[in-house]
């Protein structure tokens, strides 16, 4: 069994010796560090980009397969390579132009370490371009107002579509709810803000991620139990909860 450890240490190897590659980083959750600890654990993606010479050509596939087998191998809606090993490590690999690595400053800013990102730097661009990103500003979440109103938005959408007969499709526009009701309770509780608003969320939220969870059907009960913690959290921030709204999504869920 290869731990993610290993084969973590055998890919920046292998990218680290491979002469079609004149740059390469990690990033994800491995690669970040909050409040003196880091964010990856054993079940952790594995996220890298190769940066190519100009000219040369990567199968990620075939690069992968040097080095572990794969269960799976898949183009995702994203446009990223993704495999999935024996020992269910999962992996992203981008392999792109060197002439894209300036892509990086549009990122967003979330606990970087650059160290740790750093791979493979052949003239020293690859850590001036990150230095240059880890300079800017973190990302921070919209305003608590407008989270709360995009939330009543989609359980407006919600509710139609459940008094329509569609719960399945009700119960896929509540996970947006929930997104925003798991934000607002980071507010609430005075804790940082991780931009997945899932991640942590047992472990940081305590009752308001069990009660959050709770917002999983599309039917009357999913519905009641959002609108029911919408005005918690309504109170609990000082926010505006427009209570005509909630008053006429409350009548129809009943």
């Amino acid at each position: 069994m290869l731990s993610l450890d290993e084969l973590d240490a055998r890919i920046r190897a292998a990218l680290m010796i491979d002469a079609r590659v004149s740059h390469a980083l990690a990033y994800g959750s491995r690669t970040q560090h909050l409040d003196g600890e880091w964010q990856g654990d054993a079940y952790s993606d594995l996220e890298y980009y190769a940066y190519l010479r100009p000219g040369a050509v990567i199968s990620p596939r075939a690069f992968l397969e040097t080095l572990t087998p794969l269960l799976l191998y898949v183009v995702n809606l994203f446009g990223t390579p993704n495999a999935v090993t024996p020992e269910l490590h999962r992996i992203e690999l981008h392999v792109v132009d060197a002439a894209q690595m300036s892509d990086i400053l549009a990122w967003p800013l979330t606990h970087a370490d650059v160290a740790a990102m750093l791979i493979k730097d052949e003239g020293g661009q690859l850590a001036r371009t990150l230095g240059k990103w880890a300079a800017g500003p973190d990302w921070t979440p919209q305003e608590p107002q407008l989270i709360y109103d995009q939330a009543l938005n989609w359980l407006t959408f919600a509710s139609a579509v459940a008094a329509r007969g569609e719960l399945l499709r009700a119960a896929e526009l509540l996970t947006w709810v929930r997104a925003a009701l798991l934000r607002l309770a980071r507010f609430a509780l005075g804790l940082v803000h991780l931009r997945a608003e899932t991640r942590r969320a047992e472990r940081d939220l305590g009752g308001w991620a069990r009660r959050i969870a709770d917002v999983g059907s599309g039917a009357g009960e999913g519905l009641r139990r959002a609108l029911e913690l919408c005005r918690e959290l309504a109170a609990a921030l000082g926010l505006e909860p427009r209570g005509g709204l909630l008053a006429a999504l409350e009548a129809r869920a009943c």
